[in-house]
């Protein structure tokens, strides 16, 4: 039992020549994805594609982002045997979403459809199913719609997709939200 402790203090010893070669590896790296996802955002706003959809494809390109940038921080500590782990994660996420998550799959497909249709955006008062609000957001699982009682409703995109939805107006987000929270306020003073 010493011997492990003795092994796990050489090890951490170890790592402390290399703790500031691995901090600023950090810091370039959180700053160079910083820069690739604004300018990923920037490009896909210039090209005209729905808020939604940039929301939806910045978070894919993030999450791949920070594995790569994760993996390139361990395999700095000598921790090469994790890094391949975690890099390989992808590849897991894939194969996981290909062979058994059907219903993340069909949200996330769902999702794209739905953020890519120009009747359906953050703003716009929408009904489907019993749910009758304002889009506050799109992301790639989920809707949330907040009604005009003030309750905000999270609702899997492939539920959406499938059930006849209804566009009930198009009305900028921040004039839609200011009249639900201005109903809110008048319920609370009455």
């Amino acid at each position: 039992m010493y011997e492990g402790f003795a092994r796990l203090a050489s090890d951490i010893v170890g790592f402390l020549p290399r703790l500031p070669e691995v901090a600023f590896s950090f810091l370039i790296g959180y700053l160079v994805l910083s820069i690739i996802l604004t300018l990923f955002s920037h490009a896909l706003s210039a090209s005209h594609v729905h808020k939604a959809l940039i929301t939806i494809l910045r978070s894919l390109l993030s999450v791949v982002l920070w594995v790569i940038l994760t993996a390139h921080i361990l395999r700095g500590l000598g921790l090469s045997q994790i890094a391949v782990t975690i890099s390989g994660s992808l590849l897991v996420i894939g194969l996981a979403i290909a062979n058994g998550a059907q219903s993340t799959v069909a949200d996330i497909i769902s999702g794209l459809f739905l953020a890519k249709d120009p009747d359906f955006d953050i703003g716009y008062l929408v009904k489907s199913g019993e749910t009758e609000g304002i889009i506050e957001s799109i992301d790639i699982r989920k809707t949330r719609i907040r009604t005009r009682d003030g309750i905000l409703h999270v609702v899997p995109n492939s539920l959406i997709d499938k059930e006849r939805w209804q566009v009930l107006s198009r009305t900028e987000r921040t004039t839609a939200l200011a009249r639900i929270r201005g109903k809110l306020q008048a319920r609370k003073k009455g």
